[in-house]
């Protein structure tokens, strides 16, 4: 039964899951971080890549929390074109030549920390995550007081595998704005990442669950390892009233019917055709 949960679970599991070895019926799947460092389901930064950018590049338009760098207040008007024809790109789907309307604003002003960091999370988009790294650092640089700034570079480092990195930029970011619901959930996946399970993780983790369903994810697995069947059923059912991917969802329903000892929906893996992992 345990091993057939588990291949549940992996069906919500990007390709970067590496179980320690072949599972038979009633052992473990690897350690506790082997599976939380791993889970990654879909795609659940989607929130912050697809960020709505502000109307405008203007200062005006940065948080009231950030105050303005100096350097800011003199863009020229011709990467403030090139900013605008970004958005105007960005939003129409065209991500490719969005980043080409960043570049050349970058190259007319290269102190422009919004396009350093629209750059930075259009590479995200495109799986380019050093050069993301590079936007990201490269906008906490000119304002190390930009909340918004820290937690992208945090999640850059996430994406790079980076815990303990990612853990701190987090950490730089909910202390300059606590109500940054993306921190809240990156710290606890950093943490998670690090192999610590810790109240604090799972606080962070529930902090953001309304915006992030795939945290509740993380919580059932954790649950789940601990052999807390109710719990983990009941963070299973949290994800399964956000809206999220139906393929997903399919697979979220399987999990509650094996825990719960109820009959599998249509679609469903049968224990008789369980793979091996490695």
């Amino acid at each position: 039964m345990k091993s057939t949960i588990v291949l549940l679970l992996a069906f919500f599991l990007t390709s970067n899951l590496h179980a320690q070895g072949s599972h038979r019926s009633g052992s473990p799947a690897g350690t506790v971080n082997d599976e939380l460092a791993s889970l990654d389901p879909n795609d659940p930064f989607a929130v912050i890549r697809s960020r709505p950018e502000p109307n405008s590049a203007t200062p005006a338009a940065r948080p009231a929390v950030n105050p303005v760098p100096v350097s800011q207040l003199r863009i020229p008007s011709k990467a403030l074109k090139e900013f605008e024809r970004y958005q105007k790109a960005f939003h129409s789907g065209d991500v490719p030549t969005s980043v080409e309307h960043l570049q050349k604003a970058l190259q007319i002003f290269p102190d422009f920390i919004q396009a350093h960091i629209a750059l930075g999370l259009r590479f995200i988009q495109l799986g380019e995550y050093q050069k993301a790294l590079t936007e990201h650092e490269a906008a906490v640089s000119l304002d190390p007081r930009s909340a918004q700034a820290h937690q992208d570079l945090s999640l850059t480092l996430l994406l790079l595998n980076r815990y303990q990195e990612a853990e701190a930029e987090a950490r730089q970011s909910l202390d300059t704005d606590s109500q940054l619901v993306a921190s809240h959930y990156i710290l606890g996946r950093a943490l998670i990442g690090q192999g610590h399970v810790t109240p604090e993780a799972i606080e962070m983790l529930r902090k953001s669950e309304s915006v992030f369903p795939d945290a509740s994810l993380v919580l059932a697995l954790i649950h789940f390892r601990a052999g807390q069947t109710d719990q983990t059923i009941a963070e299973l059912r949290n994800y399964l009233r956000a809206p999220v991917d139906p393929d997903n969802k399919q697979k979220a329903e399987c999990w509650v019917a094996q825990l719960s000892q109820q009959p599998s929906p249509a679609g469903c893996p049968a224990e008789s055709t369980r793979p091996s992992f490695r």
